[in-house]
């Protein structure tokens, strides 16, 4: 009788150690998935948009500016890649769209396309900060009708975080509109909520 409550509690031992394995594993896929479920937004902006706007050099993406908000001069672009810098009215944030180019492959369903420019992109903004920035949390895709972002997060080795969304237009260029945070006047930067709604704003106000 022993033996067998012996042989018993062994079996269910080694059966309680499988069940963990398994939902560890299935933890460890969950854990490593590279996306977000996908999300919906409303087309309204959640802040007051003005009717000022940037257009691209190809004339195949416009969008609309934030209401107190202000478009830098030219002159202000650190690189050629720049479509435009807009800044709010504190000078803690700043919208920078960019053209980046296009993807080292082809692919035509438009999802997988926006995932790959969400790898792509994020891998531009390590190369180009010489590895001093690096990815916050996941990647998901914003849906307004029928028009497909890509938003992602970073943050940098002194603590700003930066949120931003890629598209393809219908041309066929990519671009990104990047949520700088500007750490200039001293001003607090406004938090997390905050910045999100604004970007989204920005984001359901992008044409293309």
């Amino acid at each position: 009788m022993r033996m067998m409550s012996h042989r018993a509690l062994r079996l269910c031992g080694m059966m309680f150690i499988m069940m963990l394995s398994i939902l560890s594993g299935c933890l460890f896929v969950w854990e490593e998935e590279e996306f977000y479920p996908p999300m919906s937004l409303s087309p309204t902006p959640e802040i007051e948009m003005s009717r000022n706007t940037v257009e691209s050099t190809a004339g195949d993406m416009i969008a609309f500016i934030p209401q107190g908000w202000t478009t830098l001069g030219k002159d202000h672009y650190p690189s050629s890649d720049i479509v435009a810098i807009m800044v709010d009215s504190t000078l803690t944030l700043s919208a920078v769209f960019s053209s980046i180019g296009r993807l080292p492959t082809t692919i035509k369903n438009e999802e997988e396309t926006v995932y790959e420019l969400m790898r792509y992109a994020m891998e531009r903004h390590i190369q180009k900060s010489g590895g001093n920035v690096s990815q916050i949390g996941k990647g998901r895709t914003l849906s307004i009708g029928r028009r497909i972002f890509g938003m992602f997060e970073f943050m940098g080795r002194d603590g700003l975080q930066t949120k931003a969304v890629v598209w393809r237009s219908k041309a066929g260029n990519h671009y990104e509109c990047a949520l700088v945070p500007l750490d200039l006047t001293g001003t607090t930067i406004p938090n997390d909520s905050v910045k999100s709604q604004i970007l989204r704003s920005i984001t359901t106000m992008i044409m293309f």
